[in-house]
């Protein structure tokens, strides 16, 4: 849960994948990679306008890394493959989505995502830039627009109802909502998008092998997570990695011979140096997070703590809890009952929020009153709305606190309020200032390199430099085997435990008079 930016109108907690209105009548163009005449299912205005809406909306769901030089970086490689795409009648963007899987995904008018945990999985620029080239290509075949989509809207009671009924694990796996915003695309529309980018990396000079080096690694992180090799989180829908691995070094090897041959384009394999293209890369990732970053709060055992927006807040022991870019929440063992953090906006009067809110929700409020949480100011209503699941009861308290509105939602199916009545009002009343003591005891998991000794393990260079990650979770991200022996000044990718400091200028004092701030995204909706 990040900081300071609010959602859209109604609640609209729009999961939206690659449409908002299609065409509905089918429409051919010239594909502009093959040349040939296709068939589309939607215009290039609609690409545009669907583009427009779903980076907004990934934005607000997914959360965005906000390191400026880790995202420059990631700007300048993606550019540097761009300026051979096929197609040029696209801005194409790149940016980093918080989400912990290794993804990339991008939409049909050249916004283009990686995730934090691709970041973290790569071991070369050359990597980068090849998953980057893949995804260029999609948008230059214009693969989407040969896609079926789909749009889905919930309002809050079918959030409510949503979460009560079995829905939270979805909604914690990013990887599964991320599949909301990724087009799924043929096996062969895959295979083209590879052709593609790996001739836009030969014209950069860029080895087309990285592909095949990445699908390496992140195979065998699915066998180590999984327990076999399987096509998850990176292109669930493309071919097995195994095939993709041997089939994108085939294709690198016959491209790098062509290249060298013509002389054009890159200059050959000799001109590849894998050493220099892996140190490039682990100085700029140098410091990102791993895992979602302490700036978008944190949990100690069921105690939240937000150290950049200074509050605190302990939620029901034993439940499932969850942390997204919209809202914190936890979900009852039996899924009877849920409780909700999120941000309504800026403010600091409780009651004229749950005004704004009820009117604007067109909900009616009941035994609404004010009341004070420790020294903050509150306000406390319940209310009750249909779900698909029938009759849903609600608690809802709006705390003033920093010059922003939190809303605490607490919602049970009908009939079980008072079985949850008396937990529900511990959770509101939980809220708090942080102190100096809290602060001092958040720390957060960040991407650091180690140099190995001679004939050093990877074992013995954990235990040496503090690595939090296990020796075969570390083997994997670094391109190695486990029983591996380093040599001398093995440049090593190791996961350390350290001290999370606030940026300047963001949180809110003891007193909650902190002044608003930029950190992050989206805590929840408004009213």
């Amino acid at each position: 849960m990040p900081g300071v930016k609010v959602q859209g109108p109604r609640w609209a907690w729009i999961v939206l994948a690659s449409a908002l209105a299609l065409s509905s009548a089918c429409q051919t163009s010239v594909n502009p990679v093959t040349g040939r005449r296709q068939v589309v299912l939607m215009t290039e205005e609609d690409e545009r306008t669907i583009d427009a809406e779903a980076s907004r909306q990934i934005e607000a769901q997914l959360g965005l890394v906000r390191d400026p030089e880790v995202v420059a970086y990631v700007e300048r490689v993606g550019r540097e493959m761009a300026v051979h795409s096929p197609r040029q009648d696209v801005i194409y963007s790149f940016q980093i989505v918080e989400m912990d899987e290794p993804n990339a995904f991008a939409l049909p008018g050249g916004h283009i995502y990686v995730s934090r945990g691709l970041l973290v999985l790569a071991n070369s620029e050359t990597e980068i830039a090849n998953v980057l080239g893949h995804e260029i290509g999609h948008v230059a075949a214009r693969h989407a627009a040969q896609q079926d989509a789909h749009a889905k809207t919930l309002g809050f009671s079918t959030l409510l109802g949503d979460i009560l009924s079995g829905g939270a694990e979805e909604m914690a796996d990013s990887e599964r909502l991320s599949g909301h915003f990724i087009a799924r695309y043929a096996r062969g529309q895959e295979r083209e998008a590879d052709r593609i980018g790996q001739e836009m990396a030969i014209a950069a000079g860029v080895d087309p092998l990285g592909m095949a080096d990445f699908l390496h690694s992140l195979n065998n992180l699915s066998k180590l997570t999984a327990g076999f090799s399987s096509p998850q989180s990176y292109y669930a829908t493309h071919p097995a990695l195994a095939e993709r691995v041997a089939e994108a070094t085939a294709s690198a090897e016959t491209r790098e011979l062509r290249a060298a041959s013509r002389g054009t384009g890159g200059s050959g394999a000799s001109s590849f140096d894998a050493a220099l293209s892996r140190d490039t890369y682990l100085d700029h990732v140098d410091g990102i997070a791993v895992g979602r970053p302490a700036s978008e709060g944190v949990f100690l055992e069921h105690h939240f703590m937000h150290p950049d927006l200074g509050f605190g807040l302990r939620f029901p022991p034993g439940w499932l809890l969850i942390n997204q870019s919209t809202q914190v929440m936890g979900v009852a063992p039996k899924r009877d009952g849920v409780v909700l953090l999120q941000l309504q906006g800026e403010g600091g009067d409780p009651e004229r929020a749950a005004l704004e809110f009820s009117v604007h929700e067109g909900m009616r409020l009941e035994r609404a009153r004010a009341l004070r949480i420790g020294e903050l100011p509150a306000f406390r209503a319940e209310a009750e709305m249909d779900s698909a699941l029938g009759p849903i009861a609600a608690e809802i308290t709006w705390i003033a606190f920093g010059g922003r509105i939190y809303r605490l939602v607490a919602g049970v199916r009908s009939g079980a309020f008072r079985k949850y009545q008396g937990l529900f009002r511990r959770f509101s009343q939980s809220f708090r200032p942080l102190t100096a003591e809290d602060r001092a005891g958040i720390t957060e998991l960040r991407l650091r390199s180690a140099y190995a000794l001679q004939g050093e393990t990877i074992r013995e260079l954990s235990r040496r430099t503090g690595n939090e990650w296990d020796p075969s979770y570390t083997a994997v991200v670094n391109g190695l085997f486990v029983d591996d022996v380093l040599s001398a000044g093995q440049r090593l990718k190791i996961a350390v435990l350290e001290p999370y400091e606030s940026p300047e200028g963001t949180g809110a004092g003891a007193d909650g008079r902190g002044s608003p701030s930029d950190a992050g995204g989206a805590p929840g909706p408004p009213s």
